[in-house]
């Protein structure tokens, strides 16, 4: 007031004079003892006109002029202006106004009735002060984008693709309502057609969804958006009432919707278009700032790599399902070929084997010979087939067992030692001390990889040898395991280094003149490859056109073994008399010639009542009306298969005792899994008598016998030989006897144990040699049968009758040694 009565002297003018022309509302404001309530006297102007106001009658209370949401930071600078005695301001905007601000300042004025009062001015913000107010404003919305985006983003990227759908139309809620629009939408580009498709939509209450309604939108329909999004510009339409001539399509597809702001964004992964996001405003207009429209930007990018992933995601999980359909649809095809195969081939060798064996023409003997063996070779060839299968679709297992791999290589030198004498070729195998004798590997494997290596060396190879060498050296984890290292050299036709890689895939083949004489598959190499590498080791080639080849393989981490490898037991029923007792044995077949080489294999079996079905059904029933002692169940069969078949009889109490086993062409392992879960066995096709005899063993109640043999002759000395053999053998006494074992054990027993272990061609010459000696010396002819037979088959290489007859030997020799 000092200052007013000054400023008086100087002008000449009354206080209410200067009070009337200062641009601001000067008041007195009474604060209520409740602390809440404002009520003032203007000194000079009608609030109204300050405030903007509609009505002539100004209204008594402060209050009501000061936005909602601000009024309680007025209220505290009054009071601190009165309690702390000193001038106070603040900022506030004016009620019903998001951007009207006004600045109030207050200074302290005493006490009034029930009341406390201050004299106060209050004027329109400043511009710096606005400037100031609308960047706070600006960096808080920012601030809280950006914390969103943040948001949606980690929910984006932790969400599966099966919820990534619900995860996007969830972002568009959040931004909806974050930027006070009424839709917020996604069209997503078509490249091959070109079009754009409507596939996210989140709509404000009481807005009208239009996402079915705009699906294959041509994207030239609207080329002014085209021509931006591919400069990766957005289009922003404050006003579509306003909008530019050039917008006249935009306008026409706009207004009926009602829209009155828009605001649409490209959405690019990488380079890639991947559509537009856009912000619609219906109820009011919608001004966005140059900085939120570059953090939608931002956001819509996140949107784009989710929908790009979305739609990777989908499209791994669709081609994995595609694979899995052609993997099963190459199982099945491998499993019905293998079955249509075997089947046939059951026929062929099993007939092949009754008639070697009922023959007694030699030539005839020949003819079968190499129907068997071709038959063989045929098999084979299917085995290495499903054995690729198996392994690419993992269901080959490896099954890690003690082996002796110094018995194994010796083994694999006498297999193929007939092979490379008939070629003229050398065959050699070296076996450093380093080598340990017993280890834990899978003995089918490692014989698979050396019978393809070895074979392989010598097919391709014409003239000079092979040699096979075998060292280890501890490995890298400790020294109890080993690094073992097996390699097969020849001196064969070689194999060009840019062929070294490709050598090793299926079906692949070195293509020249020298190479398409030798015939094959191309699956041997690839087979081993896969094989070598489940057993946890590598293989690799060194070799030169025209100087050989090197195959070097290593298995890693070999653990080695005190354990004595388990010795198969081969039943060789020629040498076993076996009785059945009374019994009845289903055959459920729907293939003749499979039921016909069944019962041609039981012939002799007199006490075995073969009854035949032709499928599942039929199998079924005749069970419930026979209760046989045991069921061989073909699988594949019209009507009912097997396996439905055993089912049924394994749930119906009055069959579900009754051993079935499979009698099956399928050598799948998914099929495998099947019959261990549900039969009591299995027999494969194409099946062998002696074959069939071990499973009916297995099953049926039995006795068994040996035939009468030398050994027994030994033993018994004064019974006559078999009766399928024509001479007797003379009484042995003890002191021929005494003399037999002492030569032997002199001359003969070390190379007896070494035989007793593998085949050795030469050996088992020098050992016979040695024998038929002794037994001159000493006047004996026991074991002449016997000789005769291990000569046969090591001019055969028939390991499986070797192993039976050394077997044979040795017994007789045991028997004999009992006598001293």
């Amino acid at each position: 007031m000092k200052q007013i009565r000054m400023h008086r002297m100087n002008t000449g003018r009354t206080p209410a004079e200067l009070l009337e022309n200062i641009p601001a509302l000067t008041f007195c404001v009474f604060l209520e003892e409740s602390g809440q309530k404002l009520t003032f006297d203007s000194f000079n102007q009608n609030p109204g006109i300050i405030f903007s106001s509609t009505t002539d009658k100004p209204e008594k209370e402060l209050s009501a002029y000061i936005n909602g949401e601000d009024l309680p930071e007025v209220i505290d600078e009054i009071k601190n202006a009165i309690g702390q005695n000193t001038q106070r301001s603040a900022e506030f905007r004016v009620a019903g106004s998001e951007s009207e601000w006004m600045e109030i300042s207050v200074s302290p004025g005493g006490k009034a009735e029930n009341s406390q009062m201050a004299y106060g001015l209050i004027k329109k913000a400043g511009k710096a002060r606005l400037a100031l107010r609308e960047s706070e404003e600006k960096l808080q919305g920012l601030n809280e984008l950006h914390s969103l985006i943040n948001r949606f983003a980690s929910m984006l990227i932790q969400t599966g693709v099966h919820g990534l759908h619900d995860a996007i139309n969830e972002t568009l809620r959040i931004l909806g309502e974050y930027a006070n629009v009424d839709r917020v939408y996604i069209f997503e580009h078509q490249e091959i057609s070109d079009t754009v498709d409507n596939t996210f939509e989140w709509c404000a209450e009481g807005i009208n969804p239009e996402i079915d309604n705009l699906i294959g939108i041509p994207f030239d329909a609207v080329p002014k958006w085209k021509e931006k999004f591919g400069k990766k510009e957005y289009v922003y339409i404050p006003k579509v009432s306003e909008i530019p001539p050039e917008y006249h399509v935009e306008r026409e597809i706009l207004e009926p919707q009602g829209i009155i702001s828009l605001l649409a964004i490209p959405m690019f992964y990488g380079e890639d278009f991947v559509g537009f996001i856009g912000f619609d405003s219906v109820r009011k207009q919608r001004v966005w700032s140059e900085e939120h429209i570059s953090l939608l930007r931002l956001a819509g990018d996140i949107i784009a790599g989710s929908i790009f992933r979305e739609h990777f995601e989908k499209a791994i999980l669709e081609a994995q399902r595609k694979a899995e359909e052609a993997n099963r649809a190459k199982s099945e095809f491998l499993a019905n070929m293998s079955h249509e195969i075997r089947t046939p081939m059951n026929a062929i060798l099993g007939f092949s084997e009754i008639l070697l064996n009922t023959t007694d023409d030699e030539r005839n003997k020949g003819y079968l010979s190499t129907i068997m063996s071709s038959g063989r070779t045929l098999l084979s060839l299917i085995n290495d087939i499903l054995d690729l299968s198996k392994i690419e679709s993992g269901q080959l297992e490896v099954q890690e067992e003690p082996l002796n791999i110094h018995n194994i290589l010796n083994e694999m030198i006498q297999v193929f030692s007939n092979k490379a004498d008939d070629k003229k070729l050398t065959i050699d195998l070296d076996i450093s001390d380093t080598l340990p004798s017993i280890v834990l590997l899978d003995d089918v494997r490692l014989r698979q990889i050396l019978f393809n290596l070895i074979g392989n060396a010598i097919k391709f190879t014409t003239e000079g040898g092979i040699v096979i060498r075998a060292h280890a050296k501890p490995g890298e984890i400790t020294n109890d395991l080993y690094d073992i290292s097996l390699e097969i050299q020849d001196s064969g036709i070689g194999i060009g280094e840019e062929f070294h890689e490709s050598i090793f895939d299926s079906f692949f083949q070195v293509e020249s003149d020298n190479t398409r004489k030798y015939g094959g598959t191309g699956l041997g190499l690839a087979i081993t490859k896969k094989l070598v590498m489940m057993l946890g080791g590598e293989i690799r080639i060194e070799s030169e056109i025209g100087k050989g080849s090197n195959f070097i393989v290593v298995f890693h981490d070999v653990e080695t073994s005190n354990v004595e490898p388990v010795k198969t037991q081969n039943f060789n029923w020629s040498v076993k008399e076996v009785t059945f007792k009374p019994v009845k044995l289903l055959l459920v077949d729907d293939v003749v010639f499979n039921r016909d080489l069944v019962k041609s294999f039981l012939v002799g079996f007199e006490n075995v009542n073969l009854i035949q079905a032709t499928n599942g059904q039929a199998g079924v029933d005749k069970a419930l009306e026979i209760k046989p002692d045991l069921i061989l169940m073909d699988l594949r069969m019209p009507v009912k298969n097997g396996y439905e078949a055993t089912k049924e009889l394994k749930s119906d109490p009055r069959t579900n005792k009754i051993p079935i086993v499979a009698f099956t062409a399928s050598s799948m392992k998914h099929d495998e899994d099947r019959i261990a879960d549900l039969f009591d066995g299995f027999l494969r096709k194409p099946v062998s008598r002696d074959e069939l005899i071990n499973v009916l063993v297995q099953h049926l109640p039995n006795e068994i016998k040996r035939k009468s043999t030398i050994e027994e002759d030994v033993m018994l000395q004064s019974k006559q030989r078999s009766s399928d053999s024509s001479e007797s053998l003379p009484v042995l006494s003890v002191a021929k006897a005494q003399s037999f074992i002492s030569l032997f054990d002199k001359k003969a027993v070390k190379h007896l144990d070494d035989l007793l272990q593998f085949m050795d061609t030469d050996l088992l010459a020098e050992f016979l040699d040695e024998l038929e000696e002794i037994c001159e010396q000493v006047g004996i002819s026991h074991f002449e049968s016997l000789v005769i037979a291990l000569k046969s088959d090591a001019e055969r290489f028939d390991f499986e009758n070797f192993s039976r007859n050394i077997e044979k030997l040795n017994a007789t020799i045991i028997n004999i040694r009992n006598l001293v």
